[in-house]
């Protein structure tokens, strides 16, 4: 069984081998911290480990299971996972988990195939932007899904910091996101 540390320096000289891809996957599903585990995973752009991470979305450990969303969704962009991260956007018991799943959401809604799956995480979406009742953060995680959805450059969305704190929001780029979706 090989160290992450050797995985990864195979990984940097080009040489990453079959063995090694089911080492990883074997740290990501066994260690008692997969943390680092699953950010190797996501950082090679292994998509194939995505089975491997999607069994961290049941962890009892909220940052484990924040990590494993925002890498299938957001870093690796399966939407093989879409289902998933929108119940994980609803239902965690997080709010962090919550947030994180709803802010990688937009990265993966193209790609869904079921268009029920699709019309619903572009409903839920819409709904926490126009939800008075919603926290800045939720709006903001919201915003950055709807922008991704759109095919926003991720350079030319607004920062994660500015997110958070009372965004101004597009309501030219809110209609267009209503009329992609049939909202």
């Amino acid at each position: 069984m090989k160290k992450l540390d050797d995985i990864w320096d195979e990984y940097i000289n080009d040489k990453v081998k079959v063995e090694s891809l089911k080492d990883l996957a074997w740290h990501i599903e066994n260690d008692p911290d997969p943390l680092d585990a699953i950010t190797m995973a996501a950082d090679m752009r292994l998509k194939e480990l995505g089975p491997s991470i999607a069994r961290q979305l049941d962890n009892e450990d909220d940052y484990i299971r924040e990590v494993a969303i925002s890498s299938l969704l957001g870093r690796l962009c399966l939407a093989d996972y879409a289902k998933k991260g929108l119940d994980t956007a609803i239902n965690d018991p997080y709010e962090s988990v919550r947030d994180i799943a709803l802010f990688n959401l937009g990265e993966v809604i193209n790609q869904v195939d079921d268009k029920e799956l699709r019309y619903r995480i572009a409903a839920y979406i819409y709904q926490v932007l126009i939800d008075t009742e919603n926290l800045e953060f939720y709006k903001g995680a919201a915003y950055n899904s709807m922008l991704a959805s759109l095919g926003i450059n991720i350079l030319d969305r607004p920062r994660v910091e500015d997110l958070d704190n009372n965004i101004d929001l597009d309501f030219t780029l809110i209609e267009q996101f209503k009329n992609k979706y049939n909202l």
